[in-house]
């Protein structure tokens, strides 16, 4: 009973992730593929616990916000070198209204901007493969199969501000070479929430960086090559490839017990991009990894030592 109880979510997860594909595939559109819900799947039903502190109720609007502001910019005549950074502070807007720490709405609103989607089908697979996974959810709590999640709300201070202004702002510039060259997956929309996450004050994940860098890595090579020889070389459904990357990101994060959101959105993004940037893909994202891994790490250090130096200076009683 115990493995069945593991083994349901992970289960639907890739049902959904490669369900997700195979519509994209029949209808000829693969704006339905929207990489962070793999992401959202792993947070939500993969891991035992839900990843972030979000309500269901508060999780849906959340993203949709963030998916219709990330296409409206979209729109704006502007350099991507000042979207991205407008898409981040606009997601970052969105997370701090919903009183949640659902960062991967982040993603959300950066996607539509990096790859220049115009149109509502995006918002439509959002709202649709969101609202799915909170249902499996829910169901899944209904039948005692998974632990419900405690939200509490998360009430915006002076110190969660200025966190996110020293995040959006490191993350921009970082964002700057990439975006002039337009080699973009240095810059793909799940690292940036991955350095969120990672920058977090006392973030967990930066005491399994090696662990971190291994499964985004396994994701970018098992995304690459499950579409290159699967159904490139061999010619099968896309579906197919995509759940056996989803698969293989599945097991390792279970394996690993490390329910890491941004690997799982890593794995599908192979499935949108052009064929000819496929081999560079894993580069790229090995990249742009180690660049973020070094700005959370500096970041987390800054925190700490400000923390440190208040404290010294705290008048003691």
């Amino acid at each position: 009973m115990q493995t069945f109880r593991k083994a349901l979510p992970v289960a639907l997860s890739l049902i959904l992730a490669a369900g997700m594909v195979a519509a994209a595939e029949l209808l000829h559109n693969k704006e339905i593929i929207f990489p962070e819900i793999t992401a959202v799947a792993i947070g939500a039903l993969t891991a035992p616990k839900q990843s972030w502190n979000v309500s269901r109720l508060r999780l849906l609007p959340t993203m949709t916000a963030a998916a219709v502001i990330g296409v409206g910019l979209a729109f704006l005549p502007l350099p991507a070198v000042v979207k991205i950074p407008l898409a981040m502070i606009c997601a970052a807007a969105c997370v701090t209204v919903s009183e949640t720490e659902f960062l991967p709405a982040i993603s959300a609103c950066v996607l539509p901007v990096l790859l220049e989607t115009k149109t509502p089908v995006y918002i439509g697979s959002v709202v649709v493969m969101t609202s799915l996974i909170l249902i499996t959810q829910l169901v899944l709590e209904k039948a005692g199969l998974r632990e419900k999640n405690v939200y509490v709300p998360v009430k915006p201070d002076r110190q969660l501000f200025m966190l996110r202004a020293k995040q959006i702002a490191a993350a921009s510039m970082i964002c700057i070479l990439p975006l002039l060259t337009k080699e973009i997956f240095f810059i793909a929309p799940p690292l940036i929430v991955a350095f969120f996450e990672m920058s977090k004050p006392e973030s967990k994940l930066l005491g399994r960086l090696p662990h971190v860098f291994a499964l985004i890595m396994l994701a970018a090579v098992s995304g690459v090559l499950s579409r290159f020889v699967l159904t490139e070389k061999l010619g099968l459904p896309l579906a197919v490839s995509a759940a056996v990357s989803c698969a293989v990101i599945f097991a390792a994060v279970c394996k690993m017990k490390l329910y890491f959101p941004p690997c799982g959105a890593i794995a599908t993004l192979p499935f949108i991009i052009p064929e000819g940037a496929l081999f560079r893909f894993p580069f790229e994202i090995a990249a742009g990894t180690l660049v973020f891994i070094a700005a959370a790490f500096a970041l987390s250090k800054e925190q700490h030592i400000v923390l440190r130096v208040k404290k010294l200076l705290r008048p003691q009683n």
